[in-house]
């Protein structure tokens, strides 16, 4: 992971010439959940944000390949009916909140067509770090009426390391010789699982998403 920072960075310090290089900022929304064989079978999908830093090299016309340096928020959400005490539903429910947030690295390789207006497709994979785990959850009185919301750190008890394959496509425009604005749509599916012994113990749980992203770009 540090040796794909640097080599960002590498290529940013020496201003490579040539307009086959390209250095920008990215941002958009994030709706992410889960697939699980084993639990939260009901989950629905959290909203967050990603954003960062992209690179691209445009090895000839039509091929390319990228790296971006992305803060990413993941998640899901679980609606829980109220019951009495005889376990009847009440019509009344309460919901946890689940949240993790990374710092990942998508590397990409991708097909590109046209020029003023182009577009593109990206297959790729995306290591990530965790940065922060929390779960909002629910608390009530023995009879089952609401009191508050409480947070609880689970950082420590999270898989620290994802690892993800991704598929994207998009287009752009040319508004300059070295300036694009980009707009893009991603899918992200874990293949690593954010258990562990500590968490969530024999199951499998492995993020979903799909990210709406626009930026700006700029030759070097």
């Amino acid at each position: 992971m540090k040796n794909i920072f640097l080599f960002i960075l590498v290529i940013v310090a020496f201003k490579v010439s040539g307009q086959n290089h390209y250095i920008g900022l990215k941002g958009g929304v994030s709706s992410t959940n889960i697939a699980s064989t084993d639990v939260f079978s009901d989950s629905e999908a959290r909203l967050g944000l990603s954003a960062g830093l992209t690179y691209e090299y445009l090895s000839n016309k039509h091929l390319s390949f990228g790296a971006d340096l992305i803060y990413n928020q993941r998640g899901f959400t679980i609606e829980t009916p109220f019951t009495d005490s005889q376990g009847n539903l009440t019509g009344d429910s309460y919901i946890s909140i689940f949240e993790y947030d990374y710092v990942s690295v998508p590397i990409k390789v991708g097909f590109n067509i046209g020029t003023v207006l182009y577009g593109f497709a990206n297959i790729g994979v995306v290591p990530s770090l965790l940065l922060d785990a929390k779960h909002t959850v629910p608390i009530y009185f023995e009879e089952g009426k609401f009191v508050e919301n409480k947070t609880l750190d689970v950082t420590d008890t999270v898989s620290k390391f994802d690892f993800a394959g991704l598929v994207e496509i998009g287009g752009g425009y040319k508004i300059s010789m070295r300036t694009s604005l980009f707009t893009s749509l991603s899918y992200q599916h874990s293949f690593t699982s954010i258990t562990n012994s500590s968490y969530f113990a024999n199951n499998n749980i492995r993020h979903i998403g799909i990210n709406f992203i626009t930026g700006l770009k700029f030759a070097l």
